[in-house]
């Protein structure tokens, strides 16, 4: 039987855990599978997951958010008007990303595949594919 939440909170002991990655946490609609095999529904008015938070469905069942890793890639610019270009690019696309010094770090995705592939071919650019945590800039789940 499929379980649905009801509710979102913080700070409770939950009964069970689910890992999701980053795109699944910003979904508004979400059906998943916990680690104890339980499957469950959630639809999140107006807001999207994070880690830590409890689900609580409507038979008292807790399930707590995990986050899992990503496939991200990290771009490194050994000069700022590639960096300015290739941020403009991606940011053209809509997609969340992390800047830092002369570093992008975005989650892969179909959208941003022709940029990764334009970056693997410039020698200015180092490209770095791994799994991690994906840990945007700012506090919204989209970005302009």
């Amino acid at each position: 039987m499929i379980k649905k939440v009801i509710s979102i909170s913080k700070n409770l002991e939950a009964n069970d855990s689910v890992k999701l990655d980053w795109f699944d946490m910003q979904k508004p609609n979400l059906c998943a599978i916990t680690k104890e095999g339980v499957e469950f529904i959630i639809k999140a008015k107006y807001t999207h997951l994070h880690e830590a938070d409890i689900l609580e469905c409507e038979d008292g069942y807790k399930i707590k958010i995990l986050k899992s890793e990503d496939n991200i890639y990290t771009l490194i610019f050994s000069d700022h008007i590639t960096f300015a270009r290739i941020a403009y690019e991606i940011g053209n696309r809509h997609q969340s990303i992390c800047i830092e010094d002369y570093e992008i770090t975005i989650l892969e995705d179909i959208s941003t595949a022709d940029i990764i592939k334009t970056c693997e071919a410039m020698d200015k650019i180092e490209v770095k594919k791994h799994r991690g945590i994906f840990k945007p800039n700012g506090n919204a789940h989209h970005f302009h």
